[in-house]
């Protein structure tokens, strides 16, 4: 029997080069399950699944000319996006002019969604990653009145997280007292950290690619005395096993938005016919073997591309076919929960509107998650407290 093959453009160099080679490996994991469980069901039959890649290298441009290779020379029957909602972007364009559905795993800006176009989203968007900090940080500390932004001016991703708290935080009170933005190029940011210092947010976001985000983090934890500094401060890299990496115990008391945070334990899924169907119920120990096999840590994006086969398989099955409008009808009436939360999509558009970003902080050594409140493991405690000062 034919196999039913699966296209991704993928960054396996460049900038995005540890997210592509995750995100590539969540794929395949799904792809490896599906196959050791007897195929993809497409109607009455069952298809072995192959995915075809090719490397973004990280450039829009190479992603979109990928996506047209895997479309018309590949001839792929399910298109999946690449990582960073730039590349998802362009990709999109491309799958809009072949009239193809895009299973977008990767980006989180609403730019990827539009008229004519067929993409269902799988995260939720970045305008909600820190919108419930606000309201965190004021329950944490009741007097906390002032909020600051520093991002970076490029790409729509760091203006559409900063926009979503900004308005979040007006809402809850706070006033703004400092906003800045910064080139992609920008590599000290001790001047903006001085200015920041100065003018005394008691909360503080700051949204770049993941090297700012690392190197504000960092000019932040090394001044002397953490007094001066807010008491709450979001990264939007701090879940990332990188960001640990390169800030060793620094990352204490450091706020970010998380995609995805792995199981507490490896106990069964409850209900292995919604979150896998012929796949595994151990999602912890599935993405550890793909991590092992392929020698990439174990982080949200292998994660969410695993999800984003999952979503794609429950739509085909549902459809019963690979036609692309049947394909789209089934993702617009679908309502179900995975092991990524759960999914549903605003039919018309198709942006996820059923599931929550978590929100997590480094307590002591530990990643901890304080938000949504049926998932939390701990609560928000202020920078100090975190840092255990």
């Amino acid at each position: 029997m034919a196999a039913v093959k699966v296209g991704i453009p993928v960054s396996l160099t460049g900038q995005f080069g540890t997210q592509g080679r995750q995100a590539l490996a969540g794929l395949q994991a799904w792809a490896d399950a599906v196959n050791g469980a007897g195929g993809l069901r497409v109607g009455n039959r069952r298809h072995d699944v192959a995915v075809v890649h090719y490397d973004d290298c990280s450039l829009a441009d190479a992603a979109g000319a990928a996506a047209g290779r895997l479309i018309h020379e590949d001839r792929v029957d399910l298109l999946f996006g690449p990582y960073s909602s730039g590349l998802a972007r362009a990709v999109a364009d491309i799958a809009a002019g072949a009239g193809k559905v895009l299973w977008n795993q990767g980006g989180a800006a609403d730019e990827i969604y539009g008229p004519g176009r067929r993409v269902v989203g799988i995260l939720s968007g970045a305008r909600s990653y820190l919108a419930a900090l606000p309201k965190l940080v004021r329950e944490a500390y009741p007097s906390s009145a002032a909020f600051g932004v520093l991002r970076c001016s490029d790409g729509a991703f760091p203006r559409l997280v900063s926009e979503g708290f900004e308005n979040s935080a007006v809402a809850s009170g706070f006033c703004k007292v400092y906003h800045r933005e910064f080139p992609s190029t920008q590599a000290d940011f001790s001047g903006f950290v001085q200015e920041v210092l100065e003018a005394n947010p008691d909360l503080l976001l700051a949204v770049g690619r993941i090297r700012h985000d690392i190197a504000i983090a960092r000019t932040l934890a090394s001044q002397p005395g953490t007094a001066r500094l807010p008491k709450a401060m979001a990264v939007v890299a701090t879940p990332i096993d990188r960001f640990r990496a390169e800030m060793g115990r620094a990352a204490d008391g450091f706020v970010g938005p998380s995609q995805w945070e792995p199981p507490a334990s490896n106990a069964p899924i409850p209900n292995p016919c919604d979150y896998f169907g012929p796949a595994p119920t151990h999602v912890r120990a599935t993405l550890n073997r793909a991590g092992f096999a392929t020698g990439v840590p174990v982080d949200y994006p292998m994660a969410q591309c695993f999800a984003a086969g999952l979503v794609a398989q429950r739509c085909v099955e549902a459809a019963g076919s690979l036609e692309q409008g049947l394909l789209w009808a089934a993702a617009g009436n679908l309502d179900f929960q995975t092991f990524f939360g759960r999914f549903k999509i605003n039919s018309e558009s198709g942006e996820q509107v059923g599931r929550s970003v978590n929100i997590v902080q480094w307590q002591l050594g530990r990643k901890v998650v304080i938000w949504p409140p049926e998932q939390a493991q701990g609560k928000l405690e202020l920078y100090q407290q975190a840092r255990g000062e």
